[in-house]
């Protein structure tokens, strides 16, 4: 947020290079893009509250004669008037900005990397690889999930539901365990475990063995899945029921850490059945041969998946 803080501040008169600097500065990190908007929402509405504020003008900004050499009185004051004022707005802003969201850190996995969060009121979230999520040290019922996937494990609480925000909508639970996917546009959602309610354009209520695939159109789609296929990437098995091979690649790919391209004539293939991730990659190179049907080539940059 403090990064986000000082752009704002430093674009207000910026050159060209600046913005060049500030452009690979958010495509840098997902979280940089939200963070700037945060800023810039507030700064919009602090300026909004300065700008309505009725100031009196000192009693020394009197119009200046006629003959009067250099600025008048009364420009000076206002100038000077102009620059408090701007002050007062960094001020408040700075801190507005660096107390209320000091307490919120991030958690970010490489692919490959898995991460276990411990909750302060028992509960856990796993964190898979290439993935990004914001927590609050001082609220253990809240969570962001920014890019990739989580497992939650939540203790229900009816006064203080945990909540898991993703972009504009949220996931509000209901005694749960769930997993989260955010890519491409992209938001899956399936329960293990009791419900979860997401809220967004519009409500949709999911109980234990339900998934929910919203899509980057809008469109809402609620299937069913096996309760034992929900989030089994945490012990290392994926379970598939029909689904593109491109998902499937790109699922390994997030648990593995190895870089996985598709041929294209595979790209309309799907799979059904279960992969184990565990044991060394010759070992899962050679069951996506057996179980896909594919030839799967490794070079220096990952491996490619062939008919």
């Amino acid at each position: 947020m403090e990064q986000a803080l000082a752009w704002h501040l430093r674009l207000r008169d910026g050159d060209e290079a600046a913005w060049e600097e500030f452009t690979a500065w958010l495509e840098s990190d997902p979280a940089h893009n939200a963070a700037y908007e945060e800023v810039a929402a507030r700064d919009a509405a602090l300026d909004s509250i300065l700008q309505e504020a009725n100031f009196a003008a000192p009693d020394n900004m009197h119009p200046a004669a006629a003959n009067d050499e250099g600025p008048p009185p009364a420009s000076k004051g206002w100038r000077w008037l102009a620059i408090a004022a701007s002050l007062v707005l960094v001020a408040m802003l700075a801190a507005q900005l660096l107390t209320s969201g000091s307490d919120r850190y991030v958690v970010a996995t490489s692919p490959g990397e898995t991460r276990t969060i411990a909750l302060s009121d028992g509960g856990q979230i796993v964190v898979n690889g290439g993935s990004e999520i914001v927590l609050d040290h001082e609220d253990a019922r809240f969570a962001e999930l920014v890019a990739g996937e989580a497992h939650f494990t939540v203790v229900h609480d009816a006064s203080a539901p945990f909540v898991v925000t993703v972009g504009e909508d949220r996931l509000v639970d209901i005694g749960t365990v769930f997993n989260v996917l955010r890519e491409d546009g992209e938001l899956h959602v399936a329960v293990a475990e009791g419900a979860v309610r997401y809220e967004g354009g519009r409500n949709v209520e999911l109980d234990a063995g339900e998934a929910m695939r919203l899509g980057a159109d809008g469109n809402i789609q609620v299937s069913t899945l096996p309760v034992e296929a929900i989030g089994g990437w945490v012990d290392g098995m994926l379970v598939y029921d029909a689904t593109p091979i491109g998902e499937l690649a790109a699922d390994i790919e997030r648990s593995t850490g190895i870089a996985i391209a598709l041929d294209p004539e595979l790209e309309g293939r799907s799979f059904s059945g279960v992969i184990q991730t565990t044991g060394d990659d010759a070992a899962l190179r050679g069951r996506l041969q057996d179980l896909l049907g594919v030839t799967v080539d490794s070079d220096e940059t990952g491996w490619t998946l062939r008919p």
